[in-house]
């Protein structure tokens, strides 16, 4: 089996995004065989498929349904980078939203684009505390249609996410949960250390950067009269999120290779 694809690095969240027609129920499989480091040994994978909206340049299926903001971006500047659109401002879809995402792209280099894109309101917002051994972790659950966040400003250890994750998997019934502790720098600027889940692939990762993630402690410190811009700092990079009557996140995006996957048939 060969498949085209292209690697996107947005704050080096490496995303694959093939460009073949696969169907829908083999996305998982094949998003393991890709991710994996004998592959293209990425974070995520995503599948470009025609969209379901006329006014939609494409849309972008996550492997496990899910939402991905980062996923979006690098969708938003392949399209650039591919020329499918000659307009800096335009519209793609995107898995775990039903409208249509308003998308800007600078050409900074031929591979390397400053990517901005609208981003879902949550479906709820609540707090929630959780057990970690001995103590008591106090946080926001932000739901987005497709990925659930639990940001807490309890900053975790490594080897803690995994007791985090099986608490909150027992409170969470969504495609993907992400853990987002985060601490404040300065005025606007922030830190977070991601790590996502995703149930129908089984993947675990502490992203280098995760954009929903971002957008939920956005909205999370929106509760808390800090709608401001903010710049959140990550393992990978930064990414600029703006909450309000709409939300967007925005980072850089560089096209690192792209070309053929080749495995043995699984289907």
């Amino acid at each position: 089996m060969k498949l085209n694809f292209v690697k996107a690095s947005p704050s080096q969240n490496m995303t694959v995004l093939i460009t073949n027609y696969v169907a829908p129920v083999h996305y998982a499989e094949v998003a393991n065989i890709i991710m994996g480091y004998e592959y293209l040994n990425a974070e995520q994978v995503g599948f470009i498929v025609p969209p379901k909206t006329s006014n939609s340049i494409l849309r972008l299926e996550m492997s496990g349904g899910e939402f991905c903001g980062n996923a979006v971006l690098s969708a938003a500047a392949y399209s650039c980078y591919k020329g499918l659109s000659d307009k800096k401002n335009f519209f793609l879809e995107a898995s775990g939203t039903e409208t249509p995402l308003a998308c800007e792209v600078k050409v900074k280099s031929p591979s390397h684009f400053e990517a901005r894109a609208e981003m879902p309101h949550p479906l709820s917002i609540k707090d929630m505390s959780i057990q970690l051994d001995r103590n008591m972790i106090h946080g926001s659950i932000v739901q987005l249609d497709g990925i659930t966040h639990f940001l807490t400003d309890h900053w975790l250890h490594e080897e803690e996410y995994e007791s985090v994750l099986e608490e909150l998997t027992g409170k969470i019934d969504d495609k993907a949960i992400g853990i987002i502790p985060y601490k404040k720098l300065a005025e606007q600027d922030y830190e977070i250390r991601p790590f996502v889940y995703v149930e129908e692939t089984g993947s675990k990762f502490f992203e280098r950067a995760c954009g929903s993630g971002t957008l939920a402690l956005g909205i999370h410190l929106a509760q808390e009269n800090q709608d401001q811009p903010l710049t959140v700092h990550q393992p990978g990079g930064i990414i600029h999120v703006e909450t309000g009557e709409k939300n967007s996140i925005s980072t850089n995006v560089r096209f690192t290779c792209e070309g053929i996957v080749e495995f043995d048939p699984l289907f």
